[in-house]
C-alpha cells in the first residue's frame, strides 16, 4: 500500500505539470512507471524533479530545467520508440537517470543516431560503461563489479562463508547476465575453483513467478548458506517468502538496483536477513551534508513522503547536471552538455567538496552496505548477521 501511494504521489506531481517557460531545457527519462517495478521509476523521477526544483529556484541558470518521463514498463522492446518520441516530439537534449540494463541498451542505437547523451543511467552493468564513440554515456554510479566484490568480501572474508556455499538468483536478461558475471568474477577471486559448482538460478523479468526457482533451491543439498539476488524488489520478496514457507532462510545479499525500501516493505513480515549494497550514503546519516540538503529541499518543496535511496540517487544526478550547466548561460546543445559534463568530471576527480560533487572523486568510497533483518533496516553490524 505504501509503495502504491508513493508511486501515485510522484506521478501526480508530474501530471500536474510545471509552468511553461519560453526558455526550457528538457531532459528525457524512460523507466517502469507501471507494472511490478513502477516504484523504481517513480522514485528516480521523484529525486530528479526535486533536484531540478532546487536548481530552478536558485535562478542561477537563464533557463528552466524540465524532466519528461515516459513509461517503458521495464521492457526493452518498448524503450526505443519512447526515446524516439522524447527526441522528436518533446525535443529533449539528453536522457537522464533512465532505468535498467536491457532497456538502456535497447536505446543506444536511437541515441547514437540523434547524438543524444545518456546521463547517469540507473544501472551498474559493464556493457553500459564500455568504450564507444557514440552515444556519449556519463556514469558516476558504482558498477555491479564493484558491488559484487564488496558483497563477496563481506560474505567470505568477514562472515566465513565459503565461495561454494553461495548461490546466485539472477534475472534472465542482460541485467542478470551482468550481475552474474560480476558475482562469478568476485567468487573466483575469493577462491571458487569451478563456477559450475555453485547453484545458478534464473527467472523472467517483470514476473513474480518463482516456484521453479524455489524448487531449484529445494533440489540441492546442502542448502546454500547465502544467496546473491540480482533481481528487483517484487520478485526478490516473493522468492524470500516462498523459501521461508519451507523453513529455508539463508543469508540473502542483493545489489542496489533491487530497491532497498521497496524490498524492506514487502518482506516486513519475514525473518529474512538481507545485505544490500547502496551507491548513496545512508538516509539515516544525519551528519551527511547531502542527506541534510535532501531533507531540507523535501520540506521546502512539499515532498512529504518518506525519502528513499532511489530518490536520493536521482536527486544527486540532477544536481550533478546542474553543476555542469552553470557555465552555459544560454540553452545548450546536446554536445555542449556533453562537453561540460566531461570538464566537470576532469575538474573534480579528486574533489573534497561535501556536496553532490563527491561522486566525481574516484578515490572516495561509493558503496555502502545496509542490513534488513526481521523487516527492520539497520546499519551494518556483523554481529547482527551471524
Amino acid at each position: 500500500m505504501i509503495l502504491r501511494v508513493l508511486v501515485c504521489i510522484t506521478l501526480s506531481l508530474f501530471l500536474l505539470g510545471e509552468k511553461a517557460y519560453s526558455s526550457e531545457l528538457r531532459f528525457g527519462f524512460t523507466g517502469p512507471l507501471t507494472g511490478p517495478n513502477a516504484f523504481t521509476g517513480a522514485q528516480v523521477i521523484r529525486g530528479i524533479e526535486l533536484g531540478f526544483k532546487r536548481i530552478n529556484d536558485s535562478k542561477k541558470l537563464n533557463y528552466q530545467l524540465l524532466l519528461v518521463p515516459l513509461d517503458d514498463g521495464y521492457e526493452p522492446s518498448r524503450t526505443p520508440s519512447q526515446v524516439t518520441t522524447l527526441i522528436k516530439d518533446y525535443g529533449v537534449k539528453a536522457m537522464l537517470g533512465s532505468v535498467g540494463t536491457p532497456t538502456n541498451l535497447a536505446s543506444l542505437d536511437v541515441l547514437s543516431k540523434n547524438d543524444i547523451p545518456l546521463i547517469q543511467p540507473f544501472t551498474g552493468a559493464q556493457s553500459i560503461r564500455a568504450e564507444r564513440s557514440s552515444p556519449f554515456i556519463f556514469n558516476t554510479r558504482a558498477s555491479y563489479t564493484e558491488e559484487a566484490r564488496y558483497l563477496i568480501n563481506i560474505l567470505v572474508n568477514d562472515l566465513g562463508i565459503k565461495p561454494n556455499e553461495i548461490a546466485v538468483f539472477a534475472q534472465k536478461d542482460s541485467y542478470g547476465d551482468a550481475g552474474l558475471a560480476s558475482t562469478i568474477e568476485a567468487l573466483t577471486g575469493a577462491g571458487l575453483k569451478d563456477p559450475a559448482s555453485i547453484l545458478q538460478i534464473r527467472h523472467q523479468r517483470n514476473s513474480s513467478e518463482v516456484s521453479n526457482s524455489v524448487a531449484d533451491v529445494l533440489g540441492v543439498f546442502p542448502i546454500p548458506k547465502a544467496i546473491i539476488m540480482i533481481s528487483t524488489y517484487d520478485t526478490s520478496a516473493n522468492f524470500i517468502k516462498q523459501l521461508e514457507a519451507f523453513d529455508i532462510s539463508p543469508l540473502f545479499a542483493a545489489f542496489s538496483f533491487t530497491g532497498l525500501e521497496a524490498l524492506q516493505a514487502q518482506i516486513s513480515d519475514t525473518k529474512a536477513k538481507i545485505l544490500m549494497t547502496q551507491t548513496t550514503p545512508s538516509l539515516n546519516n544525519s551528519k551527511s551534508p547531502i542527506i541534510k540538503q535532501l531533507r531540507k529541499d523535501m520540506a521546502r518543496f512539499g515532498d512529504m513522503a518518506p525519502p528513499t535511496t532511489m530518490q536520493l540517487e536521482g536527486y544527486i544526478n540532477a544536481l550533478i547536471v546542474g553543476q555542469a550547466l552553470l557555465p552555459l548561460k544560454d540553452i545548450p546543445t546536446s554536445k555542449e552538455i556533453e562537453d561540460s559534463l566531461k570538464k566537470l568530471a576532469r575538474d573534480n576527480y579528486d574533489s573534497q567538496e561535501q556536496n553532490e560533487l563527491y561522486v566525481l572523486n574516484i578515490k572516495k568510497r561509493h558503496i555502502w552496505v545496509q542490513l534488513i533483518t526481521n523487516g527492520v533496516l539497520q546499519e551494518l553490524s556483523y554481529a547482527d548477521i551471524q
